[in-house]
């Protein structure tokens, strides 16, 4: 899709929508973020990190053009965004070429000669390399930048690819972090560039001339600090600046995704100017100026994307990716926790599990009442479990009767201490008018005495609807934990420590299948379909729909916002 030249007035920002054809003739689509002073101001380029747009980088954009610097930010060709090609031909040389063109464009359009740039993750490698090669990069800020390209491969595929490629094997499309992905073309690629070595990085940054930062991340999975530290002392003109309690995904954590803000912001005006800046002399811009744009360029976004499958085909295919769940030990803390939340069984409590999914929390509250608890409830309770897809139920179904099943053997007085119901249904159908209308299974007011809501709500269209009928359901005194993943939450320390202690090819595959899932879910996240949840927001929301003394915590290795609250 070819951006148009139209602009928005963001307060005392300015971001216009251009375009301009790479050196392989697609077109890109970019923003131009400034105040007004097109030609008397510096400039910085900023490119996307891989799977993501220049939307992204939109936050960093008004960071800088509130501090007197232009940017250019753009989507690169053949990947996710408004610009032209296919993804599947995504190569990171053809992403040098869209940076360098990039340069182009500032220079035959604006007249700008020089101009730095910004670089994140795996696109740090293309950085370099364009720093290498083009006098009109200025300086380059490289945030969690990957130095070392076959050695993040192989911690993502817990297989060295590039390895495996020279020595002969194939793959055909591969599934790269949620994106399919020629994967001989592009490892082709990579190794004829020279682009995948740590040696070749170092060449690189051996004949930049100009000031290089790199910005990494104290706990990085994805990224070996060592890696960075090696390039730097090889580099002739880099500094090295970690991040306190980051990951790869800065935004992870607020605080030092502001102190990371605020430092690359101070270096870009200080190499600008030439004049030292300090991250405390950095302006902060109006959140509601960026939050503004945001939702103008999500909308462009979603009309540029390819339209989104059938929520029912979605779940049904990657619901079962997270199967893994079960065994990491961050997960069973998690369900320990919304199970505490909730307090203990009594007899005849009602217990809703509103998007159960495969059933992994149901198993946890059977294992509660068939295994540790130590006189059987009478009457006993039961447990109710929604959800929007048959195979999630069945799955939910087979897992539930597994475990009565073993019980049975040990101890068949205790078989039925639980009673079990299963209802699909969309919950976004959940209650209401259009239950009535539609003859859709709804229940009545007060009549659960427990509801868990886990990693549901963000994936609704109408997530306050669902939080009112829950409220309506719920008995009084009654009590309720809903959770979200966090925004901007990172799952790769997980995934690492996971197949680190697993030898088994199956168990592996699945953690990269949870990869996969997780980048096509970032995807309708980034174009509005899906929401996900701070503390302080999910707490709102529930007080809106009536809860009292919501609490948020956290879990799931801190990547997860758990609310408790009672009616």
């Amino acid at each position: 899709m070819i951006a148009d030249s139209s602009h928005v007035q963001a307060g005392q920002i300015r971001t216009d929508f251009v375009s301009f054809p790479n050196r392989a003739g697609l077109n890109i689509a970019a923003c131009i973020d400034h105040t007004g002073d097109l030609r008397g101001r510096p400039w910085v380029v900023i490119t996307p990190k891989y799977g993501e747009t220049k939307k992204n980088n939109l936050q960093t954009a008004y960071y800088l053009a509130l501090n007197g610097v232009n940017v250019l930010r753009f989507d690169l060709a053949n990947h996710v965004g408004e610009s032209e090609g296919q993804m599947p031909l995504f190569t990171i040389p053809g992403a040098v070429d869209d940076i360098l063109a990039a340069y182009d464009y500032l220079e035959k359009e604006i007249g700008v000669s020089g101009a730095g740039l910004l670089a994140n993750s795996l696109s740090a490698r293309m950085a370099i390399r364009a720093t290498a090669i083009d006098p009109r990069i200025t300086y380059l800020v490289s945030l969690v930048g990957v130095v070392n390209v076959q050695r993040t491969l192989t911690i993502v595929y817990q297989e060295d690819v590039v390895a495996n490629f020279i020595a002969g094997k194939r793959w055909g499309i591969n599934d790269v972090l949620g994106f399919d992905i020629d994967f001989e073309n592009f490892l082709g690629a990579l190794v004829a560039s020279g682009l995948h070595t740590l040696e070749g990085t170092a060449t690189d940054l051996a004949r930049v001339q100009v000031p290089v930062a790199f910005l990494s991340a104290q706990n990085d999975a994805w990224v070996d600090i060592a890696d960075v530290e090696a390039v730097v002392a090889r580099g002739r003109t880099c500094v090295f600046r970690p991040i306190k309690d980051a990951m790869h995904e800065v935004r992870e954590n607020p605080e030092a995704a502001e102190r990371a803000f605020r430092e690359l912001v101070a270096l870009c005006l200080s190499w600008a100017r030439k004049t030292d800046i300090t991250p405390a002399e950095v302006l902060v811009p109006d959140k509601k100026l960026y939050l503004r744009q945001n939702k103008i360029e999500r909308e462009r976004f979603r009309r540029a994307g390819p339209q989104p499958i059938n929520e029912t085909d979605f779940w049904s295919r990657y619901l079962g990716k997270y199967e893994f769940f079960q065994q990491v030990d961050v997960y069973q803390y998690y369900v320990q926790l919304i199970g505490g939340l909730l307090g203990p069984f009594r007899p005849k409590d009602v217990l809703l599990d509103a998007g159960c999914g495969n059933g992994l929390f149901g198993l946890w509250a059977l294992r509660q009442l068939l295994e540790q608890q130590p006189e059987p409830l009478d009457p006993p309770p039961v447990y109710v479990g929604i959800d929007l897809t048959s195979k999630g139920l069945l799955d939910a179904l087979s897992k539930h009767d597994e475990i009565r099943a073993q019980l049975e053997q040990r101890a068949p007085e205790r078989a039925s201490r639980m009673g079990l119901a299963y209802v699909q249904m969309d919950l976004d159908q959940f209650g209401g008018f259009r239950a009535a209308e539609e003859g859709l299974v709804d229940f009545a007011p007060n009549t659960f005495d427990k509801i868990c809501c886990s990693l549901l709500i963000s994936y609704l269209k109408r997530p306050q609807d669902l939080l009112r009928q829950l409220h309506r359901v719920l008995k009084p005194g009654g009590r309720i934990v809903v959770t979200s993943m966090k925004p901007f939450a990172d799952l790769s320390d997980l995934y690492r420590r996971y197949v680190e202690g697993n030898d088994s090819e199956e168990q592996v595959e699945s953690a990269r299948d949870l990869l996969r899932a997780a980048g096509k879910i970032k995807v309708k996240e980034e174009q509005g379909y899906y929401t996900f949840f701070s503390g302080d927001e999910l707490c709102e929301a529930m007080l809106a729909a009536g809860f009292r003394s919501p609490t948020a915590t956290m879990g799931f290795g801190n990547q997860a916002t758990v609310v408790s609250a009672e009616k």
